[in-house]
């Protein structure tokens, strides 16, 4: 299968929304439980539009707090590449990556191309692990105090419709 072919399945694989629960951790921050809702919406038939809601609950605290919502799209590239373009509080993305198939899942790691609006950040990846109704998903980050990539999320989300 080419990379447009593939890359336009996995577009629609995205369909839907996805909740799960994960946990967040980052040199000099306090280590973190979460869960998000993340919505995917077809747009055409090589982009699709997200929104993405979070809420943390800090290590030692009862209550689950807002804490995160970012809006983007990703996008299929002539050349069958995918691009991520994220849009938060303080900080916009874009990150480039590619489908790969392993057995019956799809993963898409994607790689910073390129971040406004925040001085601290340096580079970005974002991995997804699509299989069937379960969508895992992880982020790194470099920052100008953390000097190499480091793992930042992981979160397990299951298909909701």
């Amino acid at each position: 299968m080419d990379k447009r072919t593939l890359s336009s399945q996995v577009l629609s694989l995205f369909e839907g929304i996805w909740i799960g629960e994960g946990r967040g951790e980052f040199p000099g921050v306090t280590s973190f439980s979460y869960r998000e809702t993340l919505v995917y919406t077809r747009r055409d038939k090589n982009s699709l539009t997200y929104e993405q809601k979070t809420q943390k609950l800090y290590d030692g605290k009862a209550e689950y707090l807002p804490s995160h919502a970012e809006t983007g799209s990703i996008r299929m590239l002539e050349n069958g590449e995918l691009e991520l373009i994220s849009a938060q509080t303080g900080r916009n993305e874009v990150l480039l990556g590619s489908v790969e198939p392993v057995g019956t899942t799809f993963r898409i790691h994607f790689v910073s191309k390129s971040i406004t609006n925040d001085p601290r950040m340096v580079s970005s990846t974002r991995t997804f692990e699509l299989d069937g109704d379960a969508l895992r998903y992880e982020m790194g980050m470099h920052t100008t105090k953390v000097e190499r990539l480091t793992p930042h999320l992981k979160i397990a989300l299951q298909r909701m419709k």
